[in-house]
């Protein structure tokens, strides 16, 4: 027997064995659940890598820049730069905070909603 006669036996008892295999049926919506499940979790974890490296970043911007004494400045959220008038910058920590508050107001809707 040649291997051209031998490659020809062996695929036609394969062809033999596939017609009588089928996948069930709910193996569709199994998969397709997983590959969302598994897309959705790769989106939560890019993402909060993300929001991760944007809070260390943001504070170690704030925790290296240089503090000024600006006599009897009190501290807030916006500090007016020294001479410029009404000139306001935004600090570090209240660009976190408005983050912060984006986020948790998303999720109060959705709350509400469900009760």
């Amino acid at each position: 027997m040649s291997d051209d006669e031998l490659d020809a036996a062996i695929a036609e008892r394969f062809k033999v064995y596939a017609e009588g295999i089928r996948l069930p049926g709910e193996f569709k919506g199994r998969f397709v659940g997983s590959v969302r499940r598994k897309r959705a979790l790769r989106f939560g974890w890019s993402l909060g890598l993300i929001c991760a490296a944007v809070a260390v970043c943001a504070t170690g911007m704030s925790l290296s820049r240089p503090v000024g004494t600006d006599g009897d400045a009190r501290p807030s959220l916006t500090a007016s730069s020294a001479g410029a008038g009404k000139a306001t910058r935004v600090s570090y920590w209240m660009l976190l905070g408005y983050l912060r508050e984006c986020f948790s107001r998303c999720r109060s809707p959705r709350r509400k909603e469900e009760e």
